[in-house]
């Protein structure tokens, strides 16, 4: 018979849980919330805090519903392929399981960078504020492992895998010892995941003359390209960045992993686009996925490649305004190497599938993106309190630039498209990248130039987040 002492004891830890899971899970939504109105007002729109949060409010609902119905349904399996789009919804399934499962990771990665002083108050308090930051995603992962046993195919059943290395790895207070085996279980169960589906797919079948040589060609080159970023991201970063600035544990596996993903997910949706009615969008839609993916990959390393992680230290540059230049150009060499590894493996996937002139395209909006960033952090630099670093992430301007650049990769495939959709080799291609390589100069020249005066201009009351 339970004694009334351990009862009491057992409804005080389930509230402490209740607790700590409604004050992250608030925290997690003003954080969306103000990241929100930042980035609809660096693109000239004001938001005000009412229209936000009921925008996420919205986002949250209709994410319930499909968590309530992925769970009560099962949908056909012919996925997309009504709408001309040959992917099904075992595909799917197996590829949303395997992002999820990285969003958890790095949710467990935020969660540790911000919460450490919190972590060893209570277990119960630990347990509701992990929950409290991934409430949703965690709904969610069931939903998808639902799905995915459904299916029960190769592929699904490793994404299945996958989703419950994170779960356990973001909602539980892991042993030292067992952090890395289910973060190495996660990782590898994801891409074995995509490997089989990919493999399985039948567009992959239909449209393996595109890398010229069948589907182990195809599935070939993609691998040597993933492997190549995977490796050759961290190494690169860690011969050129500052030795304090290699402190951040688990920050070349981040690395890897995020990397590994801009590029295997802009690789396949070349061979993807290319077997659906619009083939002749497959290299932009490819180029608009790359940049697309960048836009969070920026975001995520804000920390690690932009002048903002000076913070106010930059204010002591006054003092000697001719050290902010190799500061900015720092930064941009950073800018560039952490995106080199993945953009030259994109950029051979592209000349081997027979778009040379997009492959240059490519070259020009990474030049053209690096450039804009810098401008726009320099002129929106946001400088936080030592305190407020994690938030760098979203107070930062990073990632804009390649949001245009994605714009203009759209924009160019409905263009050429107009003109002469068979035609994969275009002259104005050539004359348009050579406009955005000068543009990108242009702006990179601003930037340096600029360099002292932005500087002399900064001031705490402006810059600083209380």
């Amino acid at each position: 018979m339970n004694s009334p002492i351990a009862a009491h004891r057992h409804d005080r830890a389930f509230s402490v849980v209740l607790s700590g899971c409604r004050a992250t899970f608030t925290n997690d939504f003003r954080r969306r919330s103000h990241r929100f109105q930042d980035i609809a007002g660096s693109l000239g729109f004001r938001v005000g805090a009412g229209t936000a949060n009921g925008f996420l409010l919205a986002g949250q609902f209709l994410t319930l519903l499909l968590i309530v119905a992925g769970l009560a349904w099962t949908p056909p399996e012919a996925g997309l392929e009504p709408l001309g789009i040959p992917v099904t919804t075992p595909e799917l399934a197996g590829v949303a399981g395997v992002l999820l499962a990285v969003a958890l990771l790095q949710a467990r990665r935020r969660y540790r960078r911000s919460h450490r002083h919190w972590n060893t108050v209570s277990q119960a308090l630990d347990t509701g504020m992990r929950a409290g930051v991934v409430l949703l995603d965690a709904g969610l992962a069931l939903m998808l492992v639902v799905q995915n046993l459904r299916w029960a195919g190769a592929g699904n059943i490793l994404a299945t895998l996958s989703l419950l290395a994170a779960l356990a790895l973001v909602l539980s207070a892991a042993k030292p010892w067992l952090i890395r085996p289910l973060a190495i279980a996660a990782v590898s169960a994801g891409a074995g995941s995509l490997v089989a589906v990919a493999a399985q797919a039948p567009w992959l079948a239909t449209t393996a003359g595109i890398l010229g040589g069948g589907i182990a060609s195809t599935v070939l080159s993609l691998s040597l390209g993933l492997a190549v970023t995977v490796f050759a991201t961290p190494l690169l970063y860690k011969a050129s960045a500052h030795v304090r600035a290699l402190q951040s544990r688990g920050l070349l596996i981040d690395l890897s992993v995020k990397s590994g993903s801009l590029f295997i997910f802009a690789g396949a949706a070349l061979p993807l686009a290319g077997s659906t009615p619009w083939p002749w969008t497959a290299p932009f839609i490819s180029l608009a996925v790359f940049f697309l993916g960048l836009v969070l990959f920026r975001s995520s390393f804000a920390r690690i490649s932009s002048p903002e992680t000076a913070g106010y230290s930059l204010f002591l540059y006054r003092l000697a305004p001719h050290h902010i230049r190799p500061l900015i150009i720092r930064s941009l060499l950073t800018y560039l190497l952490l995106v080199l590894p993945a953009s030259v493996a994109l950029a051979i996937t592209l000349v081997v599938s027979g778009y040379a002139l997009q492959a240059v395209l490519l070259a020009a909006l990474v030049s053209l993106e690096t450039s804009i960033d810098a401008l726009v952090i320099q002129r929106r630099t946001a400088i936080l309190p030592a305190s407020h670093i994690s938030q760098l992430a979203q107070k930062s301007k990073a990632g804009l630039g390649a949001a245009v650049c994605a714009g203009v990769a759209v924009v160019f495939s409905g263009i050429l498209g107009a003109v002469n959709p068979q035609a994969t080799e275009n002259p104005w291609l050539a004359m348009a990248s050579g406009a955005l390589v000068l543009v990108a100069g242009l702006l990179t020249g601003v930037v340096l130039a600029d360099a002292t005066s932005w500087l002399r201009e900064l001031s705490a009351t402006e810059t600083e987040d209380a």
